[in-house]
């Protein structure tokens, strides 16, 4: 026998149907719509502050599914004298364009909620906000885990075999890995024509007390971060935007060497944090390699991103980026007794991950703790 909805939760869900309909212009929500361009923004907002890494990136909304990077960094140098014979004037772009493209890829972001969930939450009179911020929060963490682990966009994904987004688009990570093979470490390169990247098999960096840098191993993680940054260009590294993105696992090693640590909330005080799961971008006051350590949502193991990020909310200011296709979200929802399924939201957008200047991104992977076999 199926669960029946209360007549409560009938109400709240009718509120919201109102609500939503309301915001977008539409009478029937139940029909694919588009979402307005003050309900995009909002939807943007609530995920940036429901998830906080978001709002460390810019999220930016582009025309066209495919164009050339719009390289946010500002370290082209505009400052001119001209004589007349020389005129005209030639302003520069206030950007760095580095004829690299970008390409949106459509993307679902569909969910449920039971109908039992439906009724214990029509008891708050906040239940249209709570619904919209639990639907914010499970898309904007999607978005950071595809982020991290994303390496192709499938015609059709597979969330069994690829439980972490792996094929479901084009992440951060593997866009510098392809774009800039020079700037990662522990991955061995592939040459296709005149094109390398740095998408083949594992190549261990070891990290150990008796470790020899001359064998691409290190001391310790801070070796290593020196050693990322010192590969940027010169202007890159002078950045004072930098900050170490890192794995738990990594941060345990350096910080925390003991075993059954208690649990913690940051990666300060000399607690541990590997028990727990971390929901949200956590900022340590400790350095590794003379930069700010930070640990993200399912960011890989054994793996060490170096790139600026943006203070919160400031737009335009972090390295990574994602551009979503302006008017392309489109959004239906009905409940589906038939199914049994309770209350079913469908949500699809054109999107695609940027690193706007890749001289201002290194990684190395692939990082194990002992000296080499």
């Amino acid at each position: 026998m199926g669960y029946s909805l209360s007549d409560r939760g009938r109400e709240r869900l009718d509120g919201l149907f109102n609500a939503i309909g309301h915001a977008n212009g539409v009478t029937n929500i139940g029909r694919q719509f588009s979402l307005s361009p003050t309900s995009e923004q909002r939807l943007e907002d609530l995920q940036r502050e429901s998830v906080g890494f978001l709002s460390r990136i810019n999220i930016m909304p582009r025309r066209d599914l495919i164009g050339e990077v719009l390289g946010l960094g500002t370290n082209n140098m505009v400052g001119r004298r001209i004589s007349r014979p020389n005129l005209p004037r030639k302003p520069a772009y206030v950007g760095n364009l580095q004829d690299r493209e970008y390409k949106l890829y459509s993307t679902l972001f569909d969910t449920y909620l039971p109908w039992e969930v439906i009724d214990a939450w029509s008891k708050f009179p906040d239940f249209a906000q709570r619904y919209a911020k639990h639907v914010a929060t499970s898309i904007g963490l999607t978005r950071i885990m595809v982020g991290w682990n994303g390496v192709e966009a499938a015609t059709d994904s597979d969330p069994e075999e690829n439980p972490l987004g792996e094929d479901l688009n084009i992440g951060w990570l593997q866009k510098l890995r392809v774009e800039k093979a020079s700037h990662v470490m522990g991955r061995e390169t592939v040459t296709n024509g005149d094109v390398t990247t740095a998408t083949g098999a594992a190549k261990p960096i070891y990290i150990g007390k008796n470790s020899d840098t001359a064998d691409g191993d290190y001391k310790n993680i801070d070796a290593l971060a020196y050693d990322l940054i010192a590969g940027m260009p010169s202007y890159a590294r002078q950045s004072t935007d930098h900050v170490v993105v890192v794995s738990q696992d990594l941060v345990d090693e350096k910080y925390f060497p003991m075993v059954n640590r208690p649990l913690a909330d940051t990666i300060d005080g000399g607690k541990s944090t590997s028990d727990q799961t971390v929901s949200d971008i956590v900022m340590s006051s400790k350095q590794i390699g003379g930069r700010p350590a930070a640990i993200a949502p399912f960011f890989p193991e054994g793996t060490m991103l170096i790139t600026p990020l943006g203070k919160p909310n400031a737009e335009n200011s972090s390295n990574l980026s994602m551009y979503y296709q302006e008017e392309s979200r489109r959004r239906y929802i009905k409940d589906e007794p038939e199914n049994m399924a309770g209350l079913v939201d469908y949500n699809s957008v054109n999107e695609g991950y940027v690193i706007e200047d890749t001289d201002f991104a290194v990684m190395a992977e692939n990082i194990t703790f002992g000296d080499r076999p």
